[in-house]
């Protein structure tokens, strides 16, 4: 009898551990989990702390840890499977057996999945972990496993040129395969075909390599109608809807069918391979033409559009060159390129010096002589504007004979103007003025308690020039006898001098005084010395006559006009 009374296990002391066993496990399987401090019991009204350990607390730790050992690596592989606290929120603990109240009054410990879980992890790094009786961690948490980033996979073949445009700063055309550099040296470029059929295969060749913009397609547009290349968009082609002709293309046949480039067949507005007595090579002079005439008179004054036209210029001339589409004219090229790098920076000048022009000299030898101030020489203002006139002369790589007819003349109000005209001039030569020059004026200003109101002139020399534009009213160049013209100067600051160069031409009105000194009244116009106007330009509107079959007014019928228009 007490044998059988040995092996019997109570059923009440063993409810606590078969609870405390069945809410490690599902700790385990669910992950880390905060064992709630106060939790009711499902069965009784009396609450029951997590510090109301029964008795049997030496069992529940053997059966905790016996569990862990068991259940060792399920958390870890419930996080792999990205599993989370709701999986088990049907879940309650312990099993129903649990429910029964001990013969003590006291509820065991009830635990539901649904609140046992709690997904605030800021919480849980503050909290510290509970531990039984000798050191178990109930809610001992595992780090989760940071995700590798997967890099993105690297385009290849032409999806990685997709976004290429060919005008990058650092761009290069792909390398040819040795069969497609013998068929453009002996086909596509070959020395027996004729210039016009070999530029034309060039352009569509190009425009096909390339990604172009609107505004860059509008830009390459007028420079090859410049040229005299028909580059408008065909119509009525049908090619576009012939998908099946497309599709049965190769490459080469599909840039046939869809260019848009020609050379001759175009009207008398460009240029005809069988009429070429009006026509000549220059395409240094086309580059010319186009960046100092075309884009100033689309954009104004626009350095971005200057630049965006001369590296596109620029691009496609190095096309030309690289294929070695006209060996013939590889100079003409090499040149058109040349001025294509300076261009942009060229027109930037002008522009600055169509604002900063006549200068300090010359202003205030406009305010002295054009504007009276002469004669109100004894306020200090104007004395002062008097010195700075005169030392500023004086020191100057001038002609002597100014000098001494200036010293000479005592009284300042007799100086005056004899002469003003309107006239465009060439730049010859530039004479800087020296450091001597410089030290000059700087001392008489400042013994004459004038300093600061002058700057130190150099010499600009100028010859009758034409700066062409294409209207009958107004001479060529070639219609006048411009190389005989004297040669006249002018007195500009350093700083202005430092912006022009031999051949820049400007339009201004000048004036000359009686001691034969000369001077820049107003500037109305300064050109590049690059600047070319090409007959082509009038061409741009041009529309070639065609036959009227419409009667015109006569004295027997004066309202042919009217009469057409009713019967429209």
């Amino acid at each position: 009898m007490s044998t059988t009374r040995q092996n019997i296990i109570h059923p009440i002391t063993s409810i606590p551990q078969l609870c405390v066993k069945s809410w490690q496990i599902v700790i385990d399987a669910v992950g880390t989990v905060d064992p709630p401090r106060n939790l009711p019991a499902v069965s009784g009204n009396t609450p029951m702390t997590m510090g109301d350990t029964p008795p049997q607390s030496s069992g529940v730790d053997m059966a905790s840890t016996a569990v862990n050992e068991s259940t060792s690596g399920q958390s870890d592989a419930y996080s792999d499977k990205g599993t989370t606290a709701e999986t088990a929120a049907e879940v309650s603990l312990p099993s129903p057996a649990c429910n029964k109240s001990s013969g003590d009054g006291k509820a065991p410990n009830v635990i539901s999945a649904s609140e046992a879980t709690e997904p605030d992890n800021e919480d849980k790094a503050s909290e510290p972990t509970d531990t039984v009786d000798d050191g178990t961690q109930l809610n001992a948490e595992t780090e989760p496993k940071k995700k590798k980033k997967k890099s993105k996979s690297k385009k290849k073949g032409a999806a990685s040129r997709k976004n290429v445009t060919g005008f990058e700063e650092f761009y290069a055309d792909a390398p040819i395969t040795p069969a497609e550099a013998a068929e453009e040296k002996k086909r596509v470029y070959a020395s027996s075909r004729a210039f016009s059929d070999r530029i034309e295969e060039c352009i569509q060749r190009y425009r096909a390599s390339r990604r172009m913009d609107s505004e860059r397609t509008t830009m390459f547009n007028k420079y090859l109608w410049l040229g005299g290349i028909d580059a408008s968009p065909r119509q009525f082609t049908g090619f576009a809807d012939d998908r099946e002709a497309l599709d049965e293309a190769d490459a080469a046949e599909v840039r046939q069918m869809t260019a848009t480039d020609f050379v001759g067949g175009s009207g008398s507005r460009f240029y005809d391979p069988l009429e070429p007595e009006h026509w000549f090579v220059d395409f240094e002079g086309i580059a010319k033409g186009f960046l100092s005439r075309v884009i100033p008179k689309i954009y104004m004054y626009d350095e971005v559009a200057n630049r965006l036209a001369a590296d596109l210029v620029k691009n496609f001339l190095n096309y030309v060159l690289m294929h070695d589409a006209c060996p013939e004219y590889e100079d003409d090229v090499k040149a058109a390129k040349r001025i294509c790098e300076i261009a942009p920076f060229e027109l930037r000048l002008m522009h600055e010096l169509v604002h900063e022009l006549p200068g300090t000299f010359n202003a205030i030898a406009t305010s002295l002589f054009c504007e009276g101030e002469i004669k109100k020489c004894d306020e200090d203002e104007i004395y002062g504007k008097l010195v700075a006139f005169r030392v500023t002369v004086l020191s100057s790589p001038l002609d002597e004979k100014i000098k001494e007819k200036l010293i000479n003349s005592e009284d300042p109000t007799t100086t005056r103007v004899v002469d003003t005209k309107e006239e465009t001039y060439e730049v010859v030569d530039i004479i800087h003025p020296s450091k001597s020059d410089i030290s000059i004026v700087e001392e008489q200003l400042k013994k004459a308690g004038h300093p600061g109101k002058g700057k130190p002139a150099g010499v600009i020399k100028l010859k009758p020039s034409v700066i062409d534009c294409g209207f009958d009213n107004v001479p060529r160049s070639d219609e006048l006898e411009l190389k005989s013209a004297e040669l006249e100067e002018y007195l500009l600051e350093g700083d202005l001098l430092v912006k022009f160069e031999k051949g820049v031409k400007l339009k201004a009105v000048v004036c000359e005084l009686n001691i034969g000194l000369r001077f820049i009244k107003e500037v109305k116009d300064v050109r590049a010395a690059f600047d070319l106007f090409l007959p082509q330009m009038l061409m741009e509107n041009w529309k070639d006559p065609v036959p009227n079959e419409r009667p015109p007014p006569s004295a027997s019928n004066p309202n042919a006009d009217e009469a057409l228009a009713v019967d429209i």
